[in-house]
């Protein structure tokens, strides 16, 4: 960078040898154009040490910024690195979860299955008991009738 400002610089032509006299002439000129370049070259390195000094400044003001900067994205970083490991937690509790749903769902379907079917059968039971009492009982009471009239007949 050094090397780039110092071939921006304006060149200063040799110092002129001749003695001035008069403020005309090539003599007055050659030391007229000699103040002019000095007086720039002198200007442009003023300027080229304002500008390191402000740069200077800048980067020393701008360090701790920067390593602000720097700070939080590796916490960014880190969070979102937290984030993903916290997602892929999730998915795999939502999956546990899922199947140990099904499995209850399973259980409580064979569960009513069986409560169901032995619900069934006591009720067949009771429906047979039923009528089997019912038969029973009009089967008497249909051979009283019949005994009576057997022994009436006698």
């Amino acid at each position: 960078m050094q090397a780039e400002q110092s071939t921006q610089l304006t060149q200063v032509p040799p110092q002129p040898t001749c003695t001035q006299i008069f403020n005309t002439g090539t003599c007055a000129d050659l030391w007229k154009n000699y103040r002019q370049a000095l007086a720039q070259r002198q200007r442009e390195e003023a300027q080229l040490y304002v500008n390191r000094q402000r740069e200077q400044a800048s980067s020393e003001a701008t360090a701790p910024l920067q390593q602000q900067i720097v700070d939080f994205k590796k916490l960014v970083a880190d969070q979102q690195g937290e984030i993903k490991k916290l997602q892929e937690k999730m998915q795999q509790q939502i999956q546990a979860d899922s199947a140990t749903t099904q499995q209850a769902k399973s259980a409580v379907h064979s569960q009513g299955l069986q409560q169901g079917v032995g619900i069934g059968v006591a009720i067949s039971l009771l429906l047979f008991g039923v009528i089997f009492g019912i038969k029973k009982l009009t089967g008497r009471v249909r051979t009283k009738p019949q005994a009576r009239a057997a022994a009436s007949a006698s």
